[in-house]
């Protein structure tokens, strides 16, 4: 429990308990071996061998093993591995003289400079990014070519890698690529230099986002979808690809350059751009405007803590955080009453293993009235069991300080709306689902 933030720790074993709350955060704690990835064509049509053989052929050429994911469509999955793990199975015996690259005490002879990274480019150089000057925390004396070690703030080796640039001029240019990395400790596969990126493929996913995906159902009217995530743009073209001819897609931007981003990601997949509309405002502005536009699919990715991504080798977030971004998603949820039509889906995702953001933010937007759990396919949702972990405090207690079990007990019907991904049962990102339906009244 060191290693992982006070704040965090002490609340996700008061709202999950103590056993529950550890095993979760440990299970985080290392990669996936599974990877998820969704190919761009239509069903039947010409392009569909080609665009499959093509992407298939040039990852079984880097020695993974495809597999299609039954629960989705056009998703296929491959296991990535871990390096680490790879050779302490491989060389259980004590005497053994190779040298473990990703264990401190084995590399110490060799006396390699040791760079230490920040929170989340700790995370991405294991999964073989490299590393721009801002990203270093503790920069030792480098020369431009030099071997060195990329490690985490408490001293795990979690890649190697070469000096672009030396010490000094790490320190003068924050912005440009300080360290390449050679070898991380999880073995990935590449895309973005491959020509398959372009051209077939709509991105690398997290079982939370298809997920998010699947519980929204499209039938043959043309649909208004409007999309909030934290990605380039993928999420929408998969929403689309999954809906009727004639839907739209409705996009929130940060700012320009997140909308070039988007432009590039609909350009590639050869999405024309009168299918998307940019919004610029602010969600809640946005509703109060009162826009002619009423949606029939939301799809909803806030921004949260992420502490159920994996890698995630320590939490370091603040209860206030997590708190404020609760408030953030509750109220975006609520912002959509006045913008949705009646029976409106909405699906809301998270990286999020904290109740509060979670469950606790669903439970209070039922108490509305004006939203009604959503149907779920059979199928996941006994394969992504939820219950509720935390009790929601105030609401159930009456005035006497006893539970209301009356309506604790009405309350835990929602959890048929919800889904959850647990890492220790499905080797994948942490998260968490949930289908909303509007009720207007």
């Amino acid at each position: 429990m060191t290693r992982y933030h006070q704040d965090t720790s002490s609340r996700l074993c008061f709202l999950l308990g103590a056993r529950e709350a550890i095993q979760l955060m440990m299970s985080v704690k290392e990669a996936p071996s599974k990877l998820f990835f969704n190919l761009n064509y239509s069903a039947g049509s010409p392009e569909e061998t080609r665009i499959k053989s093509r992407v298939l052929k040039s990852l079984q050429k880097q020695g993974y093993d495809i597999t299609e994911e039954d629960d989705f469509n056009k998703v296929y999955s491959l296991k990535i591995r871990d390096r680490k793990q790879e050779f302490e199975e491989a060389n259980e015996d004590e005497n053994s003289e190779l040298l473990n690259k990703f264990v401190l005490d084995d590399v110490k002879s060799k006396s390699l400079p040791q760079v230490i990274l920040r929170r989340q480019a700790s995370i991405d150089a294991s999964m073989g990014a490299s590393i721009k000057s801002g990203d270093i925390s503790v920069i030792p004396a480098l020369t431009s070519g030099d071997d060195v070690l990329l490690m985490d703030k408490h001293y795990n080796i979690v890649a190697h890698g070469v000096a672009n640039l030396s010490s000094e001029e790490i320190k003068r240019s924050p912005g440009r690529t300080a360290i390449r990395t050679i070898e991380s400790r999880y073995d990935v596969p590449i895309f973005e230099n491959d020509k398959i990126y372009t051209d077939g493929m709509i991105s690398v996913s997290t079982l939370p986002r298809l997920l998010g995906v699947e519980v929204l159902d499209f039938d043959d009217s043309p649909a208004n979808i409007m999309v909030i995530s934290q990605d380039n743009g993928e999420i929408a073209a998969h929403l689309l690809q999954k809906s009727s001819e004639g839907s739209k897609i409705y996009l929130f931007i940060k700012n320009e350059n997140h909308k070039t981003k988007l432009e590039n990601t609909f350009s590639r997949l050869n999405i024309p751009l009168d299918k998307v509309e940019f919004i610029s405002r602010q969600l809640d502005r946005y509703a109060k405007s009162r826009p002619r536009v009423k949606f029939t699919h939301v799809y909803l990715e806030l921004p949260s803590t992420e502490s159920g991504k994996r890698p995630n080798p320590y939490f370091d977030i603040e209860e206030k955080s997590i708190i404020s971004n609760a408030r953030t998603q509750f109220s975006s949820i609520r912002s959509i009453a006045l913008i949705g039509q009646n029976n409106t889906q909405i699906a809301y995702v998270t990286h999020s293993i904290d109740p509060t953001e979670n469950e606790e933010v669903i439970v209070q937007a039922f108490r509305q009235g004006t939203f009604i759990p959503g149907s779920i396919n059979e199928s996941l949702k006994n394969k992504y069991p939820h219950g509720i972990n935390a009790l929601p405090e105030i609401p159930t207690v009456t005035q006497a300080g006893t539970i209301d079990l009356e309506k604790l007990k009405h309350e835990m019907t929602y959890k048929v709306c919800w889904l959850g991904i647990d890492p220790r049962l499905h080797d994948s990102d942490a998260g968490f689902v949930a289908k909303l339906q509007l009720n207007l009244k």
